[in-house]
């Protein structure tokens, strides 16, 4: 097992079709989403959905943020770095995971089986994971919060 970072965007509100935020894995390195949870923060009762999954390309993310530390406070920095932004959105893969929750307070949890998780490598071509609001939503106020391991 690896160190383990928190990445988080609090009391947003998304555009459908766009990566809420982009894990982005450096050369040489391994890691795995180990968890994402979503929470509502809206003032109706509606459907929303997120998904996660792997993803390439995108131009110009901005808007990065330094991973916090997770299991303790000596651990190192983190490799991998998360993007809020882009100028063009990467391409999702077709086949994701979903994450469906009511606006109005609800929740959801993604939490791949013990021992695994959704793996990502800083290849030659780096690999990233995209957790994106899905199309065809109208989105409310939520937080969304993931757990990224790193080898």
């Amino acid at each position: 097992m690896g160190n383990r970072y928190i990445v988080k965007q609090n009391n947003i509100t998304p555009t459908a079709g766009n990566d809420i935020l982009t894990v982005l894995s450096i050369t040489g390195r391994r890691g795995r989403v180990v968890m994402v949870e979503v929470g509502g923060r809206g003032t109706t009762s509606a459907s929303q959905q997120i998904e996660v999954g792997r993803s390439t390309g995108g131009t110009t993310g901005g808007g990065a943020l330094t991973p916090g530390k997770y299991d303790h406070t000596d651990q190192p920095a983190a490799a991998f770095t998360y993007d809020t932004t882009w100028s063009a959105q990467p391409t999702l893969d077709t086949h994701t995971h979903a994450l469906v929750w009511n606006a109005l307070g609800g929740a959801n949890r993604l939490i791949p089986p013990k021992g695994s998780g959704l793996e990502f490598r800083g290849a030659a071509t780096p690999e990233q994971i995209s957790i994106r609001a899905s199309a065809g939503v109208t989105f409310q106020a939520m937080t969304v919060t993931a757990v990224i391991e790193e080898d």
